[in-house]
C-alpha cells in the first residue's frame, strides 16, 4: 500500500461490517490520502476544505453509486455536516429520494437530540438507505438515527453508511448494536478527545464545510 495511505490509516482491527477506503489499495490511493492530510490541516480556509472535501465525495461517490444505480435510493443525510456528501450521490443516483434526519450532538452531554425525521412516502420493503454522515465520532448520533428507522419498521440490512473519518470507538459500538449495518469510511482513527472529538480527525467537519 502507498506510504501516505497507509500512514492515514493505523495499524488496528476493523469490525467485519466495517470497509475502510484508506486500506485499500488502489490507483487513487495517494491521491486521497493527500485529501485527507489536506482536510485534517486545521489551518486550511473553509473554501478550500469545500473544494478538497468535494473532490474526495466525488472520489467516494464513483466508487459506490454504481452498486445501487438499479436499486430504489433513500439518500439519508444526517443533518447538518451530511448534506454536504448529498449533492454528489444525487447526481449519481438520479433515481434517488431524500429521508431527512436531524439529530445534533449536545456539546455538554455528547448526547444525541433530535429535532427533523421524515421518510418520503411510498418507500419499498427493498428500498436502500443510504445514510451520509462526514464524521462519526461516538456512534451516538448515528446508533440514534438507526434506532429511529428500526422503530418504524424499516429493514436494517438495507441500510448502509458512508463517512470519511469514524473513530474506532464508533465502528465498534455499531458493529455491537447494528451488526447488519455496513460501514463505508474513507479512514478509521484510533481515539477521542476528552470533549468526544475524533483524534486525529479534522475538527468539527460541519462547521469547516459550511464556514460556521
Amino acid at each position: 500500500m502507498d506510504e501516505q495511505a497507509d500512514a492515514q490509516s493505523p495499524h488496528f482491527d476493523l469490525p467485519a461490517n466495517v470497509t475502510c477506503f484508506a486500506r485499500k489499495d488502489n490507483a487513487q490511493s495517494s491521491e486521497r490520502a493527500l485529501y485527507l492530510e489536506q482536510l485534517r490541516n486545521r489551518d486550511l480556509p473553509y473554501q478550500e476544505f469545500r473544494k478538497t472535501a468535494d473532490k474526495l465525495f466525488n472520489q467516494i461517490a464513483d466508487d459506490m453509486a454504481l452498486e445501487f444505480i438499479q436499486d430504489e435510493v433513500i439518500l439519508t443525510p444526517i443533518f447538518r455536516a451530511g448534506l454536504s456528501l448529498l449533492p454528489v450521490f444525487m447526481q449519481r443516483i438520479e433515481n434517488s429520494r431524500l429521508c431527512s434526519i436531524g439529530v445534533k450532538r449536545n456539546e455538554t452531554t455528547a448526547m444525541p437530540e433530535p429535532y427533523l425525521f421524515k421518510v418520503p412516502p411510498g418507500i419499498s420493503e427493498q428500498a436502500k438507505f443510504i445514510i451520509l454522515e462526514p464524521m462519526i465520532a461516538t456512534a451516538g448520533t448515528m446508533c440514534y438515527s438507526l434506532g429511529m428507522l428500526k422503530q418504524q419498521g424499516y429493514n436494517l440490512n438495507k441500510v448502509q453508511i458512508i463517512a470519511i473519518f469514524c473513530a474506532l470507538e464508533a465502528v465498534n459500538r455499531l458493529q455491537a448494536e447494528f451488526p447488519e449495518v455496513h460501514v463505508y469510511t474513507e479512514v478509521v482513527d484510533p481515539t477521542l478527545d476528552d470533549k468526544k472529538f475524533i483524534v486525529p480527525g479534522c475538527g468539527d467537519f460541519g462547521d469547516r464545510y459550511f464556514g460556521t
